[in-house]
């Protein structure tokens, strides 16, 4: 990219990086692909804002393929689809900044259909649903699974959406083998299939003249054995649904936690004042109206699941959150909760991220009055407190200081490795950005052949940003997520970042991208960290022999564990919740379980999580039981993936006019606070 070269203000520093690059990080965007973001409108998001910036990028570079997502018209965000030449042509960079605050890019979409106006999904089903909807945005939906299940071959789920925009429909004969067709393009949003509960009549098909549509009861229907039992098997293999040939999924797992008919309270031991935990569970089945409720299950694609820094978010969460809110009915549906157990390990950690600023103003928006349902969104903490994964530095001497680690990239490493430099704009007049590659050579900007590189300081908010990248370490495999050219191969060890000019009284953070591998995928990918090898020859040894409650003293490193919260869970917000994780036997922090505080900035502050919820039976037996995508199957998830259903299973009782209960171990030190919210919550 020439010197000097200048973005849109509003465009969000990978978006950068793509264009830097030329688009090299993602795969060839053919005829049917699409630039995908979210986007903050400066405007309320109304037919005419967003017509006049479509009329206004034709009128200025004869740019018009732009395409907004069916979003609500109350808010300010928006999802949008371009081609790439909207954003390669400096001259539209005004017309950018004029309508919007911010433009975050996620990973393309192919699809050449048009967008449609949001299709009420409730008003289409037989039954819409109850006062309760449950949303749960994952990957792997068991819909035929016995704990989903009512009665032989009707599911409780009323819908999948997988957004995977390689999804085939599947040609099948129904009911009195009368042809038909399993997944259909949504009307909508344009991009994957989305299946059903209700099969179509023969009637409505042959009005709209297409094949019937193939409902899930219908699909069960179609695969029982002559004993009159599910073939899970074979209906999981004739979807071609990938994710749940293996017998467990991260969303199988975290769906039974949530909504399932045996809940996490009945598996394991008591945890009332005067039971023994040790004492055997009850196994009682679920009364509470989540046992009951109607699921909406929207799945990730495929490419975005194998790329584990959670960067792609946004769009895709958006368009879910929208898609699940398509099927409230207004004069039945009281709340919706909503369960998303994936994020960023990056982003602002002040609460301006864009995402959790867009779940914000989405919450704020259905709070439950003229009509419109009560959303609540439940988050997990993260699973990063010994990832080594953040680094906080505070300036303390009169002269500028410079502060210096390491950034550890793993050989044989097939994906991109990303971190995040932040400091408040009023802070960083002087300060310069360094890195270095282990045999010692210097990186700056990005280009198209670049194997490392550090981004300009962008203003973000009230903040200032650096984006460091470094290449895979080997040619990229086939199947795993898409890098720069494979002729360019990053060195691996031990990457120096160098940060200077640091005032006193300045702070620092740094943030390394999540690489490793998801559950269930396979990328080659291997986890890059941050190392701080000065305090580690005068600290480590002595550290690693004095531990209190289960973790080292990090006193004195750069590498901070606090201060890792979910990178879209950081502000306060009544209708966001957020969940930490502890050990039942002891009711300690769960070791990986992220903490807080969030960084400083114009929001409230989040200290921790809300509260923490079971991850872990004991230090050795980690991970809760659930059920995997088989009937009467099971498997231990570890992490706060399994909190965040559990907070939000107690959620769904607030629709029923109960109270969450009291939690125990109520922390009395901020430190406390920052590691388990409010305390420990016992298991719904």
């Amino acid at each position: 990219m020439p010197a000097g070269y200048e973005f849109a203000k509003c465009f969000d520093p990978y978006l950068r990086y793509a264009i830097s690059t030329e688009f090299g990080p993602f795969e060839p965007l053919d005829g049917k692909a699409r630039l995908f973001f979210l986007g903050e409108l400066k405007k309320l998001a109304t037919k005419s804002v967003k017509q006049e910036f479509v009329d206004d990028m034709r009128e200025t570079a004869n740019v018009d393929d732009i395409e907004f997502g069916p979003p609500d018209e109350k808010i300010h965000y928006v999802t949008l689809r371009t081609k790439k030449n909207a954003v390669l042509t400096p001259k539209v960079y005004t017309v950018w900044d004029k309508h919007f605050s911010r433009v975050a890019l996620s990973i393309p979409l192919s699809s050449r259909a048009k967008v449609g106006s949001l299709s009420d999904r409730w008003a289409r089903s037989t039954q819409s649903p109850g006062p309760l909807l449950i949303g749960v945005i994952d990957d792997g939906c068991p819909f035929a699974a016995a704990q989903f299940r009512n009665g032989p071959t009707n599911t409780r789920v009323l819908a999948i959406w997988d957004q995977d925009q390689g999804r085939k429909q599947i040609h099948f004969p129904g009911i009195n083998n009368q042809p038909g067709v399993f997944g259909e393009e949504l009307p909508d949003f344009k991009y994957g299939l989305e299946y059903l509960r209700d099969s179509e009549t023969p009637a409505a098909a042959l009005l709209h003249k297409k094949k019937r549509r193939i409902g899930l009861n219908e699909w069960i229907g179609l695969h029982l054995t002559p004993n009159n039992t599910v073939d899970e098997d074979g209906c999981y293999r004739d979807t071609d649904f990938k994710n749940l040939a293996a017998r467990r999924s991260h969303g199988a797992h975290v769906m039974d936690v949530f909504s399932g008919k045996l809940p996490t309270s009945s598996r394991i031991g008591p945890l009332k004042a005067g039971q023994d935990r040790r004492d055997p569970p009850s196994w009682q089945t679920a009364t509470d109206l989540a046992a009951s409720s109607d699921i909406v299950f929207v799945q990730f694609p495929e490419n975005c699941i194998k790329d584990a820094t959670g960067v792609w978010l946004k769009a895709y969460v958006m368009d879910a959150i929208g898609y699940i809110l398509s099927f409230a009915d207004p004069n039945k549906t009281d709340t919706v909760v909503v369960n998303l157990s994936y994020g960023p390990t990056t982003g602002p950690h002040d609460g301006t991220h864009e995402l959790e600023q867009a779940m914000i103003a989405l919450v704020n928006e259905y709070d439950g009055y003229n009509k419109k349902p009560k959303l609540e969104i439940v988050l997990a903490a993260g699973n990063t407190y010994l990832s080594e994964g953040h680094v906080e530095f505070t300036g303390v001497n009169p002269q500028p200081s410079t502060v210096e680690w390491t950034w550890r990239v793993a050989a044989d490493n097939s994906v991109l490795n990303f971190a995040e430099i932040w400091m408040e704009g009023t802070q960083v007049a002087n300060v310069r950005v360094k890195l270095r590659s282990p045999s010692g050579v210097a990186y700056g900007l990005p280009t198209s052949t670049s194997v490392a590189s550090v981004g300009a300081p962008i203003p973000w908010g009230t903040s200032k940003m650096w984006r460091l990248e470094v290449g895979p370490t080997i040619i990229r495999q086939k199947g795993a997520p898409s890098t720069v050219n494979p002729n360019y191969v990053a060195e691996h060890g031990d990457w120096k970042i160098t940060v200077t000019g640091i005032r006193k009284g300045a702070t620092m953070h740094a943030y390394v991208a999540r690489t490793d591998p998801n559950l269930g995928a396979r990328t080659g990918a291997r986890r890059s960290y941050f190392a701080d090898p000065k305090w580690e020859r005068r600290h480590g040894a002595f550290a690693a022999c004095m531990r209190v409650d289960g973790e080292t003293d990090k006193s004195g490193s750069l590498i901070n564990p606090l201060g890792t919260l979910n990178g879209i869970a950081t502000t306060v917000n009544s209708s966001v919740l957020v969940a930490g994780g502890f050990i039942v036997s002891n009711g300690r922090k769960s070791s990986y379980a992220s903490a807080g505080p969030a960084r400083s900035g114009p929001l409230p502050q989040r200290t921790g999580p809300d509260y923490a919820l079971p991850c872990d039976e004991t230090s050795a037996l980690q991970g809760i039981r659930a059920g995997g995508t088989r009937s009467g199957g099971t498997f231990r998830l570890t992490g706060t993936s399994t909190a965040a259903p559990q907070l939000a299973r107690h959620a769904t009782r607030l629709a029923g006019g109960k109270q969450l209960p009291t939690p125990s171990r109520i922390p009395s030190t901020n430190l406390e606070r920052q590691k388990r919210g409010r305390g420990n919550l016992e298991p719904p």
